[in-house]
């Protein structure tokens, strides 16, 4: 058991745990991006929101000392926005509204622009940047319960 431990540990894998930060890192860059989920996205309540947690913040000039300040100047509102689109053509539009700080890792929040229809499922999700952003994961709230998606960028 503790060879396999030990190397994991050197591989830097971590197995999902409490965090909620399962999902495939991928880097935003400036300008559209399409992003291709392996699950689709469903909007079940009022106020779903999409989380992009930044894990690789070494090019966005944030120092040691005021990390949340520095954050939210290096990236601030309206830097990003999303669209999600479903199989019949329907989107809901997201917009960066908020930002989220959880256990060290820094996060934008993009919620809905718009009312979607309760139930829709996402299929796309299209990024329009303004900055480029390193080791970036995605974790989809509603207001029922959290869902971790695994993304990856398309080709």
């Amino acid at each position: 058991m503790w060879p396999l431990i030990l190397y994991i540990g050197m591989l830097g894998f971590s197995p999902p745990g409490n965090d909620g930060l399962s999902a495939a890192p991928f880097d935003v860059e400036t300008g559209q991006q399409v992003v291709e989920l392996r699950e689709p996205l469903i909007a079940r309540t009022e106020g779903a929101r999409l989380v992009l947690f930044v894990r690789d913040r070494s090019d966005l000039g944030i120092g040691e000392n005021n990390v949340i300040r520095d954050f939210e100047t290096a990236v601030p509102p309206g830097s990003i926005a999303a669209t999600l689109t479903g199989a019949d053509g329907e989107q809901l539009a997201l917009s960066h509204s908020d930002y989220s700080f959880f256990r060290g890792y820094l996060g934008l929040v993009l919620t809905e622009a718009s009312a979607a229809k309760r139930g829709s499922r996402y299929q796309h999700l299209e990024l329009d940047s303004k900055i480029t952003l390193k080791g970036v994961r995605l974790v989809w709230l509603d207001r029922q319960g959290r869902r971790v998606e695994d993304v990856r960028p398309s080709l």
